[in-house]
């Protein structure tokens, strides 16, 4: 023992020495660390070492949150007054963390930066009101929304601020969008085999109304915008501000060259038996001629949004996309006998080469509908 023990004691004093000078060489000392180093600390209160590397650790964190409260502090922008108030609340709370520990409280004396919350606070409250109220004074409903968005921010920090509630309401109705939805429309249509043309739209208004009840009533979130369709629009007493055209600028059929394939098919059958009584077995032979037409439906639907009072536009997107159907069937040759009940399927299979183009226009639709419905809902709510 008398040989073993000078070489653990050693072992345990190089561990200690390196674990103490560890910390003062981390690059990346984190909160979690200093809590843990705090623990340690807590459990021996006495240990110099560990009040050292506490303290260490609680300086070299503190200096960041200064930093980031430097960045901002001498700005006089809204944007950077908003920054300033989260790098000052996240002061405070590494302040509060802190002060929960009770045992390094006259170790780290921390602080607090709670009227600097309050200052800030109020400055970046006045900012954005008096932002506001010069907005509101344009008349402009694009401004008015930057101010009702403004006032809302007020209104979170502090909800009894001047008239901001009135000036909410005022902000809301001057940034109120009044729309019409078109019905769908063609426009430079390059058709090929198709039975119907671009007079059928206008009978046809599916489309229009589907994205009218979707982008009204309760997935209008915010209320900045009233949505009709045409019947509506004439009928309501609102002035139209929007007009929104959804235009059909390219739908095209393309039916491919049909495809042909051949498959022979056999089954055994019995036909009797031998004077022994076993059964005898007679090979039933078909060739299938299966033929496979695809049909395809191209197209690309344009939105255009144009302000009615300005008699500009406000913006236009397209969506391109195809749908295909595919159609099988087939004749044969041969043994009847030798078909499956697939094979017969496909053999009795409908032979038309009508197809239902408005089918197929609406599942073209339903694949680029949700792009469509959310492009419309931000520019409304822009």
């Amino acid at each position: 023992m008398r040989k073993i023990y000078p070489l653990l004691l050693l072992a345990v004093m190089a561990f200690a020495c390196k674990s103490s000078k560890s910390i003062y060489t981390e690059k990346n000392i984190t909160e979690k660390k200093l809590e843990s180093l705090i623990r340690e600390y807590s459990a021996q209160p006495g240990n110099t070492d560990l009040a050292n590397q506490v303290k260490f650790a609680y300086d070299y964190l503190l200096n960041q949150y200064q930093s980031r409260v430097n960045k901002y502090v001498y700005s006089g922008t809204l944007d950077d007054k908003e920054n300033l108030l989260h790098a000052y609340t996240s002061l405070q709370s590494f302040y509060d963390k802190v002060r929960g520990y009770s045992s390094v409280n006259n170790l780290l004396r921390p602080s607090s930066v709670g009227s600097e919350i309050e200052s800030t606070k109020l400055a970046l409250v006045s900012g954005h009101y008096e932002q506001a109220v010069g907005w509101l004074e344009e008349e402009n409903w694009k401004l008015a929304r930057q101010a009702y968005r403004s006032l809302t921010k007020v209104q979170s920090m502090m909800p009894n601020y001047k008239d901001t509630r009135a000036l909410m309401q005022q902000a809301k109705e001057l940034s109120m969008i009044h729309a019409v939805m078109l019905p769908l429309r063609g426009e430079g249509f390059y058709y090929s085999n198709t039975n119907y043309g671009n007079n059928s739209y206008n009978n046809r208004p599916v489309l229009t109304e589907q994205l009218v009840r979707d982008l009204r009533g309760s997935n209008n979130a915010t209320n900045l915008y009233k949505i009709y369709n045409s019947w509506e629009a004439t009928n309501k007493e609102d002035h139209i501000n929007w007009t929104i055209d959804p235009v059909w600028t390219q739908l095209r059929n393309e039916n491919k060259s049909p495809q042909t394939s051949t498959r022979t098919v056999e089954k055994q059958t019995e036909i009797g038996k031998d004077t022994a009584g076993r059964p005898i077995y007679k090979k039933l032979t078909a060739t299938l001629t299966i033929t496979e037409v695809t049909y395809s439906l191209n197209g690309r639907l344009e939105i255009r949004i144009n302000d009615d009072d300005n008699k500009s536009s406000v913006a236009s997107n397209s969506w391109s996309d195809s749908y295909e159907i595919k159609r099988r069937w087939a004749t044969y040759k041969g043994d009847a006998g030798a078909l499956s009940n697939a094979d017969w399927e496909l053999v009795n299979a409908n032979r038309n080469n009508n197809i239902d183009q408005r089918q197929m226009e609406e599942k073209l639709i339903e694949k680029i509908y949700s792009n469509l419905l959310s492009y419309l809902r931000n520019q409304l709510n822009a």
